[in-house]
């Protein structure tokens, strides 16, 4: 579809580890073969993303996975068309030998804020608190030390409070090798089903507003899937562009890209836990059925015609 004729949208990235799928999108052309022009941002809170998607000032957000539950019992036009990405593998590095969860028992463990100062929910903070929970320890039974209220700062002061012994543990997603390097100890978590990652998040009134958005949306993250699941040659090229251009990008791998859902389908145990996080801190939500929040019918349609079987097919 010709540029000219492009729907002009904008959208929201929550976290810098959703970037690699919409830069291969963007640089393999698909946004515009689906007729939109999207230009991305970062947001870092999810009340302020979801301020902008009420007021209209972004189309979507890729991200804010919690909160969005107990917008939709408040009565807020907030949707979920997707979900690439169903759970998360987390490790946890420690400053002592460690063998099992119940080793935290009367330990301190550092981590950012569970809302930020204007009442954005940490999703990484929540799913540390049901880590803990599943290792069969109460979150009372350790002490919870909140040394930032960005994900960002955190992450970078993490070795030094290790070390300095300003808290016992913290998790950690992704590689832990100089972790290890430094003498610590790290302890592999089993899988925990968790909504996260480029969730395609909507205003329904903006959809209704731009006809065949919302159908484009859908369709063109299926295609930048496929491409990234398919042609690994040009997706590794691509990403080491993003790589170069981006400092928040410089570790990341194919893996990013490949691991997600040729069929985006919420996974139910990845929405029960979300919806679970949104309990614990808002229990109003409890009255409010969290399948209320996904309209999953435009990929319904997709699936059902055929297309994605015959992308790999």
């Amino acid at each position: 579809m010709p540029e000219q004729n492009a729907m002009q949208i904008r959208g929201f990235f929550r976290a810098y580890s959703h970037l690699p799928i919409w830069e291969v999108m963007d640089k393999a052309g698909i946004w515009e073969r689906n007729g939109l022009k999207v230009s991305f941002e970062f947001c870092d809170s999810s009340e302020a993303a979801e301020k902008a998607l009420f007021g209209g000032d972004v189309d979507f957000v890729s991200g804010n996975h919690i909160s969005p539950y107990l917008l939709v019992k408040r009565g807020k036009p907030i949707v979920c068309l997707t979900s690439p990405s169903n759970d998360t593998r987390d490790t946890l590095v420690t400053n002592f030998p460690i063998e099992s969860m119940a080793d935290l028992r009367g330990k301190r463990i550092g981590d950012t804020t569970l809302v930020d100062s204007i009442g954005g929910y940490h999703h990484p903070r929540g799913n540390h608190m049901l880590f803990v929970m599943r290792g069969g320890l109460k979150l009372t039974d350790v002490e919870w030390v909140e040394l930032s209220e960005s994900n960002n700062a955190f992450k970078e002061m993490q070795m030094d409070v290790l070390k300095s012994k300003k808290v016992d543990a913290i998790f950690v997603t992704g590689n832990t090798d100089k972790f290890k390097a430094a003498g610590m100890h790290a302890l592999a978590l089993d899988r925990l089903p968790m909504i996260n990652g480029p969730t395609l998040t909507s205003n329904i009134a903006t959809l209704e507003s731009k006809p065949g958005l919302a159908e484009r949306l859908v369709k063109a993250q299926i295609m930048g899937i496929h491409f990234a699941r398919t042609r690994r040659g040009e997706t590794e090229a691509i990403l080491e562009g993003l790589r170069k251009r981006e400092p928040e990008c410089k570790n990341v791998q194919y893996r990013s890209v490949a691991k997600l859902a040729p069929k985006p389908y919420p996974d139910h145990e990845a929405v029960a836990n979300a919806y679970k996080l949104c309990c614990m801190k808002n229990p109003e939500a409890e009255e409010q059925s969290p399948l209320a929040l996904w309209d999953l019918h435009y990929l319904r349609a997709l699936d059902h015609s055929g297309f994605i079987d015959g992308l790999y097919a």
